[in-house]
């Protein structure tokens, strides 16, 4: 019964924040062997999807060497972060689950930039969040 519950509240959740944040974006599957370029992959086709895409400055700690306890300190490494979330009514319509190496392309946006995608994270309630990396639109 709670479990009933609690999925239907993310579900109520994922629908409304879906429906203020969410933009088209067009998964291009691809081929990624070792040494050569990504291709596309013939066995899936283009899928269309809505998501949630965020971006934005990240820190990372870079450790130094520790001995015991001397530290010779850290590092500061300032990076962004790229997303795209996918809510699971959406997933459920794709004709396939995207994978590392695929492309995402962010349609309405002004030039369609391309992501990459570096590694895909699930959770237990279906939806994906794409870890993706900024590429040329040479693709």
């Amino acid at each position: 019964m709670i479990t009933a519950a609690f999925e239907a509240l993310d579900e109520n959740l994922s629908a409304a924040l879906s429906s203020a944040f969410a933009e088209p974006a067009l998964l291009r599957p691809r081929v990624c062997t070792q040494y050569t370029e990504r291709s596309t992959d013939p066995d899936r086709p283009e899928a269309m999807t809505y998501g949630i895409f965020s971006a934005g400055p990240t820190q990372e700690d870079l450790r130094g060497q520790a001995r015991g306890g001397q530290m010779s300190g850290t590092t500061k490494l300032s990076t962004a972060a790229a997303e795209f979330w996918i809510a699971k009514p959406q997933i459920d319509q794709l004709p396939w689950l995207p994978i590392t190496g695929d492309a995402v392309v962010l349609t309405a946006r002004s030039g369609q930039p391309i992501y990459a995608i570096s590694r895909v994270a699930t959770s237990d309630l279906g939806d994906l969040t794409l870890i993706l990396v900024r590429e040329d639109n040479l693709s």
